[in-house]
C-alpha cells in the first residue's frame, strides 16, 4: 500500500527515460529544443548552462531540501518544517511535513496525500498539496522547471534598472491545462543580462496559498550543490498589475540544507 513511499525517485527516473528510449540530458535537451520562440530559447539555454549545465542537471538526479516555510502574519511568523525532493527532469515529488504526519507524493500515477499513514481524500486538503507540489517543483530547480511539459515560453522584452546599470530578459511561461492550473496562470521570470541569474519571478498561480494573487519572488542566496546552482531563499510580496509590492513580505522559504542525487527514505 505504501510501496510509493519507499521506492528511490531516481531509480523510477532513470527507468523511466530508459523506456523512453532517451538519456536525462537527451530528454532536457529536446524540451530546450520546443521552445519555438528563438529569443527565448537561446536565453533558456544559457541560464541552463549558467546553473549548471544540461549534463549537470540530468547527472543531479532528485535534489532533496530541508525547507523552513515562513508565514508573515501581523500578529507573529508561523513556520514550519518541510522536506522535499524533486526531480528536475521527471519533475517528480515527495514533500514530507515531520510534524504533520504528512506525505505528498506527484509521479506518473499523480498527485496522492498521506497523513498519518492514511490516504487523505479532502477536496481543500489536496488542493493544498497541490499548491505546495508546484511551489518546489516550479522553484526549486529553475532554470529547468521552465521548460518542464505543458508550458510555452515566449520572451517578453526587457527591464533596464535605475541608472541603466543593469538589465534583465523577462521570459513569460504560459501553462497548458495538462499542468492542473487555470486559464490566467502565468510564471515570468527576470534574467540578468550578463549574468543570466534569475533575480526574481513574478507568479499567478491558481493553488494555494497563492490562490491567483500575483507575487513576486525574489530569489537570492544562489549557491551551488553538486555541480548546479540553487537558489536557498525565496520572499514572496504581493503586488499590483504593475508589479509594484501592495504589502510586505507575505512568505519565506529558506533551503536550509540539499543535496543532490539523494534517494527517498
Amino acid at each position: 500500500m505504501r510501496r510509493y513511499i519507499v521506492i528511490p525517485l531516481c531509480v523510477a527516473a532513470i527507468a523511466a527515460a530508459v523506456l523512453a528510449g532517451c538519456s536525462r540530458a537527451d530528454r532536457l535537451d529536446a524540451r530546450l529544443d520546443a521552445v519555438r520562440d528563438d529569443r527565448a530559447r537561446a536565453l533558456l539555454r544559457d541560464a541552463v548552462w549558467r546553473h549548471g549545465s544540461k549534463y549537470a542537471w540530468a547527472e543531479a538526479g532528485p535534489l532533496r531540501a530541508e525547507v523552513t516555510w515562513t508565514e508573515h502574519r501581523p500578529l507573529g511568523d508561523r513556520s514550519r518544517r518541510e522536506v522535499w525532493t524533486v526531480d528536475p527532469i521527471t519533475e517528480h515529488c515527495r514533500l514530507q511535513t515531520p510534524a504533520a504526519g504528512e506525505v505528498v507524493v506527484r509521479d506518473g500515477l499523480g498527485l496522492r496525500v498521506e497523513r498519518g499513514g492514511e490516504r487523505v481524500t479532502d477536496a481543500l486538503a489536496r488542493a493544498r498539496a497541490a499548491g505546495r507540489v508546484r511551489l518546489a517543483t516550479e522553484l526549486l530547480t529553475l532554470p529547468v522547471s521552465l521548460v518542464g511539459e505543458g508550458r510555452r515560453v515566449v520572451h517578453a522584452g526587457t527591464e533596464v534598472g535605475p541608472g541603466g546599470t543593469r538589465t534583465w530578459d523577462r521570459l513569460m511561461v504560459v501553462y497548458g491545462p495538462q499542468r492542473g492550473g487555470r486559464t490566467g496562470d502565468r510564471l515570468v521570470v527576470a534574467l540578468r543580462r550578463g549574468a543570466g541569474r534569475i533575480d526574481r519571478a513574478l507568479v499567478r498561480w491558481s493553488e494555494p496559498p497563492l490562490i491567483g494573487r500575483p507575487m513576486r519572488v525574489d530569489l537570492d542566496l544562489w549557491q551551488p550543490v553538486g555541480e548546479v546552482r540553487i537558489s536557498r531563499r525565496w520572499r514572496f510580496t504581493p503586488v499590483d498589475a504593475k508589479g509594484e509590492a501592495t504589502g510586505p513580505v507575505r512568505y519565506t522559504a529558506r533551503i536550509e540544507e540539499i543535496e543532490a542525487c539523494a534517494p527517498v527514505p
